[in-house]
């Protein structure tokens, strides 16, 4: 139960990321602005990947 909840977590908090991602212009600024923004964008979709697997996976028998 713990995973399905955690997982429920990771794929929200991933996908308000990925969902202000879409939504923002494009970033303007210097290379480590722009780079700090495609890590969090990675990290998001990392983190909503890895909480739909939890949320989804079988409970071990």
């Amino acid at each position: 139960m713990r995973n399905r909840i955690f997982g429920g977590i990771g794929m929200v908090w991933g996908g308000a990321i990925l969902l202000n991602w879409l939504k923002a212009d494009a970033p303007a600024g210097s290379a480590a602005y722009q780079g700090g923004h495609t890590a969090a964008v990675v990290f998001g979709a990392v983190m909503f990947a890895a909480g739909l697997y939890y949320f989804f996976k079988k409970p071990a028998a």
